[in-house]
C-alpha cells in the first residue's frame, strides 16, 4: 500500500547532492516515484516524492537516515505526507513569454494577472538576464473559459509596461518550428515603401492615406493597390534603384535572422509590396523563400499597373500553406510575424503568430505581441537563449 512523503531540499549547489540523498533512499528501499531538481545561480532546490510503502522501515527511520545528508551539506530539509486523496485532473497547459527591460515588480504583476484569473503557475525559467530579460512561465489555464480575452488583458499590460508577452498551447510532443516567414513593410523594413514612392512620385499624402486605411482593414487591399500603383505611373528604374539603396532595415532584422539560419531554420518574407524591393533584401539578408506583388514595367517605367494576381490577405495565407507542403512539414511548423490587416490569414494559418508593433485589427489573431521597434525578441519567443 502506498504511503507517500514529499521530500524537499534548498541549499548551495555542489557535487554528489543529489547522490548523496537518492543513495540513503535506495539502502532503505524508499521508492522515489516523482522528482524535480534545478540549480539557479549556484543554489539547488530538490523536490522529490518517495513512497514508504516499499520499504519495511518507518517515517522516523527515514527521517533519522536522511538527516545527516541535510547537515553534511548545510541543506534546508523538510519532509510532509503527501496528500494521496488530492484529485489528478488533466491540465491545459500553455506557455507564457515575457520579454524587456529589467525592472522591479515584473513578477509580481505578472503573477497577480495569473491569479486574479484562477490561473497556476506550473513552472517559471528565466532564458535571458541582466538588463535585458526573458523568462517562460508554464500556467495552467484549466479554469479559462476564454483564452482570447485573457490575451487581452496581457495585451493591455504589454502596451502599459513596454513589456512584450505571448501566450501559446504547451505540447510536450510538438514538431520544432522549421520556418520563420515575416511581412516586409512595417516589419522587417521601416515604414511602407509604397509611400516612399508615391513621395518620389508627387502623390505622397494621398497614398500614405490609402495604406493607412488598407493596414487597418478599412479599405479593400486589391482595390487599394491598384489606385496607389496607378499614381506611380511614369517613375523610372533609376528611381526605384535610389530607393533600394535607401531601406532602412528594421533594428535587430539581421541578427534576427543569422540567428535563425545558424538555428537551421528557413526564413521567408511574403509581402503585399513589390518584388523590385524584396528581391534585394532577398539577397542582402539571405532569404529563403521571397513572395511579392511585381510592378508591370515597361521601356524603363512604372506602367502604373501590378503584373498577375495581387498578393493580399487571403493569398498570404494560402502561400504560407504552400510553404510548409515544400518543406514537407505542418502548418503548426511554421512562425509568421506581422504587423497590419494584410497579414491576418497569415497568421492564422500559422503554428505561431507573432504580432509586431501591431494595427489593432490584427491582435486577435496573434498569440503574442511585440511593441518595441527591435525585432531580436522574436528569438526569445522561439525559445532561443542569449547564447
Amino acid at each position: 500500500m502506498e504511503e507517500l512523503y514529499v521530500i524537499s531540499a534548498v541549499g548551495k549547489d555542489k557535487p554528489g547532492l543529489v547522490h548523496s540523498v537518492t543513495r540513503v533512499l535506495a539502502n532503505l528501499r524508499i521508492n522515489i516515484v516523482d522528482v524535480e531538481a534545478r540549480a539557479v545561480r549556484g543554489h539547488f532546490t530538490m523536490f522529490l516524492v518517495v513512497d514508504l510503502g516499499t520499504s519495511d522501515c518507518s517515517h522516523a527511520d527515514m527521517m533519522a537516515a536522511i538527516e545527516p545528508v541535510g547537515a553534511n551539506f548545510n541543506l534546508g530539509l523538510r519532509v510532509e505526507p503527501y496528500e494521496t486523496g488530492r484529485r489528478i485532473v488533466n491540465k491545459r497547459l500553455m506557455l507564457f513569454t515575457l520579454m524587456g527591460k529589467d525592472k522591479p515588480g515584473i513578477v509580481a504583476s505578472v503573477s497577480g494577472i495569473f491569479s486574479e484569473n484562477s490561473i497556476n503557475i506550473e513552472n517559471i525559467k528565466m532564458i535571458a538576464r541582466g538588463e535585458y530579460i526573458a523568462m517562460e512561465i508554464t500556467v495552467d489555464t484549466s479554469d479559462v473559459d476564454d483564452i482570447a480575452a485573457l490575451r487581452k488583458i496581457f495585451y493591455e499590460f504589454s502596451e502599459k509596461t513596454g513589456l512584450d508577452v505571448s501566450l501559446r498551447k504547451f505540447d510536450r510532443f510538438q514538431k520544432p518550428r522549421r520556418v520563420v516567414i515575416f511581412d516586409c513593410d512595417s516589419t522587417i523594413i521601416q515604414g511602407e515603401i509604397i509611400d516612399e514612392l508615391a513621395a518620389v512620385a508627387g502623390v505622397g499624402a494621398d497614398v500614405k492615406a490609402m495604406t493607412a486605411q488598407a493596414m487597418n482593414g478599412d479599405l479593400d487591399f486589391q482595390d487599394a493597390v491598384r489606385k496607389r500603383v496607378s499614381l506611380l505611373k511614369g517613375l523610372t528604374v533609376d528611381q526605384l534603384e535610389t530607393l533600394t539603396k535607401s531601406i532602412h532595415l528594421t533594428p535587430g532584422t539581421e541578427d534576427l535572422i543569422s540567428t535563425l539560419h545558424f538555428m537551421g531554420y528557413k526564413v521567408g518574407v511574403i509581402s503585399g509590396g513589390f518584388s523590385f524591393f524584396t528581391d534585394y533584401l532577398k539577397e542582402r539578408l539571405g532569404l529563403d523563400y521571397v513572395f511579392a506583388n511585381e510592378l508591370e514595367i515597361v521601356d524603363g517605367r512604372v506602367t502604373g499597373r501590378i503584373k498577375g494576381d495581387i498578393i493580399d490577405a487571403e493569398r498570404k495565407g494560402e502561400i504560407l500553406i504552400q510553404i510548409a507542403q515544400l518543406e514537407n512539414i505542418t502548418k503548426d511548423q511554421i512562425v509568421a510575424v506581422g504587423d497590419g490587416a494584410n497579414d491576418r490569414f497569415m497568421l492564422e494559418n500559422a503554428g505561431l503568430a507573432i504580432a509586431f508593433s501591431p494595427k489593432e485589427i490584427l491582435k486577435e489573431y496573434s498569440d503574442g505581441m511585440i511593441t518595441t521597434d527591435n525585432l531580436s525578441g522574436l528569438r526569445y519567443f522561439l525559445g532561443i537563449p542569449d547564447d
